[in-house]
C-alpha cells in the first residue's frame, strides 16, 4: 500500500512544473528587479520557487486525506515568507523541511489507519466468536487521544501517530493472541460437551441409552462445570476455561471407564454368586449390596456404583473361600475331636466352640465360624501338648525305676504298684488321675534316693 506522498513524489518526479497559483506569483517577481541582481541570485530564487511549489503541491494533495497537515502547512508559510524576504537559501531549507514534515505525518497517518482498520477487523473477528471486545474499544479511543495530544518534534508540534499506531499494534497483538486462546478454550469446551453427552447416553445393561435420571445423575455435576468453564471464557479467563474443560473431558472419560468397569463386575458377581448358592453358600448379604449398586447404577451414580461393585467382587471371592475354610476346618475338627474323645478327652471349651462354629456356619457368619474353630483346634492343641508332656514323664520315672529296681529298697514295690497304676490310667485316657499318680511316684521315689544322704 503507497501512501500519498509516495504517488505524488513520482508523479512530480517526472515533472517539474510549478503550480498555476505560486508559478503566476513567480513570472512577476522579477519584473522590478534591477541590474544588481546576477545570475546565481535568479538560480537560487527559481530553486527556492520550484521546492516551494513541490512542497505545497504535496501539501494541496494530503488536504485531501484526512490527516492533520497543519504543521506542514505552517512550515510552508514560514518557507514563501523567507521567500517573499529574498532569503531563497532559507527558504529552500524550510520548503525541505515542511516537505519533510508532510512526508512523515502522511506515512504516520497511514501507518495509524492501517492499525485502526486492523484493530476494527480484530474486533470484528471476536465479535463473532462472542468474545468481549470492550478493551479493545477503549483501546482506539486512547489511541486517538494520543493522537489529539500531539508531540514537539524537530521544533513542530505534530500528532502523534506512532505512539497512537504502537497501542493499536499492541492492543491487535493481545487481541489475536487472546483469540487464539479462546478458539483453543472453545474447541476444548466443545470435545468436553461432547464427552459429557456420551456419558450421558450409555446403556445401563447394554439395553437402550440411560433414562433421565440416569442422565441427571451422571451428567448434572459436569454439565455444571461445562457452565463454568463457559462462564470463564466470557469472561476472559481463556486458560481456566481450557483447563476446566480439559479436566471435565478427562473426568468424563473416567466415568465412561468406571461404568463399563461397573457393569462388567455386576456381572461377574452375579454368575459366582450363583455358583455359590449351587455350593450351599448363604448369599443373601451380598445380593443385597449388589442390588443396592445396580440402584446406584440406573441413577447415575456412578463412581459410588463402581466402588462398591469392586468391594463386592472382592468380598464374593472372599466368601467363598471362608466357606471352604470354615466347612472343611469343621469337618477336620470333628474327626480329630471324635479320636480324641475315643480317647478318653473330654473338653468343655472343645465342646462349646464347636458349637458355636456349626451355629455361626448356618447363619452364613463363615469368618466368626472360623474363629470358633480356631478356638476348638487351640484346645485340642494344649490337650496333645499335656498328653505327650504326660507321656514323656511317665518314661522318665520308669527309667529311674529301673535303676534302682536292683538295690533293695523296701520301698521299691509300692512305687512300682503307683506308676503301673498311672500308666494304665494313661492308656484309659485318664489323664488326671495319670497325672496324680505319677506325682505320687515321683515323691515316694525322690524320698527313697535321698534318705540315705540324710543318715
Amino acid at each position: 500500500m503507497y501512501s500519498v506522498t509516495h504517488r505524488f513524489s513520482r508523479r512530480f518526479s517526472r515533472s517539474r512544473e510549478r503550480p498555476a497559483r505560486f508559478s503566476d506569483r513567480g513570472n512577476h517577481m522579477f519584473d522590478d528587479k534591477g541590474p544588481g541582481i546576477g545570475f546565481l541570485k535568479t538560480t537560487r530564487a527559481r530553486h527556492a520557487e520550484e521546492a516551494i511549489g513541490l512542497t505545497e503541491g504535496l501539501v494541496t494533495v494530503l488536504r485531501l486525506t484526512q490527516a492533520d497537515i497543519k504543521p506542514a502547512e505552517d512550515a510552508l508559510t514560514v518557507a514563501k515568507g523567507f521567500f517573499d524576504a529574498h532569503q531563497y537559501a532559507k527558504a529552500v531549507q524550510a520548503a525541505k523541511r515542511a516537505e519533510s514534515i508532510a512526508i512523515a505525518l502522511d506515512e504516520r497517518f497511514t501507518g495509524y489507519q492501517k492499525a485502526l482498520q486492523d484493530l476494527q477487523t480484530q474486533i470484528e473477528s471476536m465479535k463473532r466468536l462472542g468474545l468481549d471486545t470492550d478493551s479493545l474499544e477503549k483501546v482506539a479511543g486512547v489511541a486517538e487521544e494520543k493522537v489529539v495530544a500531539g508531540i514537539w518534534e524537530n521544533g513542530a508540534f505534530v500528532p502523534n501517530y506512532m505512539e497512537g499506531s504502537g497501542l493499536l499494534d499492541k492492543a491487535i497483538k493481545e487481541g489475536r493472541a487472546f483469540q487464539e486462546k479462546a478458539q483453543i478454550a472453545s474447541n476444548q469446551i466443545f470435545v468436553a460437551e461432547l464427552a459429557i453427552e456420551s456419558v450421558a447416553n450409555l446403556r445401563v445393561g447394554g439395553g437402550e441409552p440411560g433414562s433421565e435420571a440416569f442422565a441427571h445423575g451422571a451428567a448434572s455435576s459436569l454439565e455444571t462445570a461445562l457452565h463454568d468453564a463457559t462462564k470463564e471464557l466470557a469472561l476472559g479467563n481463556a486458560d481456566g476455561a481450557a483447563t476446566i474443560a480439559r479436566e471435565l473431558e478427562e473426568r468424563a472419560r473416567s466415568l465412561k471407564s468406571q461404568f463399563g468397569i461397573a457393569t462388567t463386575g455386576l456381572k461377574e458377581i452375579d454368575g459366582k454368586l450363583a455358583d455359590l448358592r449351587s455350593e450351599g453358600v448363604l448369599t443373601v448379604s451380598v445380593e443385597l449390596q449388589a442390588k443396592m449398586a445396580r440402584d446406584l447404577l440406573d441413577r447415575g451414580l456412578i463412581e459410588p456404583a463402581a466402588a462398591m461393585a469392586a468391594r463386592l467382587h472382592a468380598e464374593t471371592k472372599s466368601l467363598g473361600d471362608q466357606y471352604r475354610k470354615a466347612t472343611t476346618t469343621l469337618s477336620d475338627a470333628e474327626i480329630l475331636y471324635s479320636r480324641l474323645q475315643r480317647e478318653g478327652f473330654h473338653s468343655y471349651e472343645a465342646d462349646a466352640a464347636l458349637r458355636d462354629a456349626r451355629r455361626c456356619l448356618r447363619e452364613g457368619s463363615y469368618g466368626r465360624s472360623i474363629h470358633h474353630l480356631e478356638r476348638a483346634l487351640q484346645a485340642f492343641a494344649r490337650r496333645t501338648n499335656a498328653r505327650a508332656s504326660l507321656a514323656k514323664a511317665i518314661e522318665e520315672t520308669r527309667t529311674r525305676v529301673k535303676l534302682l529296681a536292683g538295690g533293695g529298697l523296701s520301698f521299691m514295690p509300692d512305687i512300682q504298684e503307683v506308676l503301673g497304676r498311672a500308666e494304665r490310667e494313661f492308656q484309659q485316657g485318664n489323664y488326671a488321675g495319670s497325672s496324680e499318680d505319677l506325682r505320687i511316684a515321683t515323691v515316694l521315689l525322690d524320698g527313697v534316693t535321698r534318705a540315705p544322704e540324710k543318715k
